[in-house]
């Protein structure tokens, strides 16, 4: 039990508990909605009840962090065409048929389109 010990001041942050109640929400309302909707009622249902139970700045302080993490993965695909997920997964976009394909190949694997040179990964046309 002393090893337990060290996660025990994360445990106290109000931070780390905002996001661990959002995180229990959106586990238990993705049993009944699509993911998408879980979240957002999720988000909103523990931003509702933080700001009635306890402190007003934890949401703040969450909800600038989730529009960190959405800008993030925003802004390069929308300027720059950079999906920053299939980048780590070391793919990119068939422009015919979307799927994700290796980011070395040269022919789509579902469609047969021929990709023009050597895109990065992560690039989509």
């Amino acid at each position: 039990m002393e090893e337990l010990k060290v996660f025990e001041p994360l445990f106290r942050n109000s931070l780390f508990q905002f996001f661990l109640y959002m995180a229990l929400l959106q586990l238990l309302a993705q049993v009944f909605l699509d993911r998408r909707v879980a979240f957002w009622i999720s988000s909103l249902s523990t931003t509702f009840i933080w700001l009635k139970s306890f402190d007003p700045l934890t949401p703040l302080k969450g909800w600038a962090i989730i529009l960190f993490v959405f800008i993030l993965y925003v802004v390069p695909k929308v300027f720059l065409h950079f999906n920053l997920f299939l980048y780590l997964q070391g793919k990119k976009r068939c422009p015919e048929c979307y799927s994700g394909v290796h980011w070395r190949a040269k022919v789509c694997p579902f469609c047969a389109h021929r990709f023009r040179g050597m895109e990065k990964a992560g690039e989509e046309d």
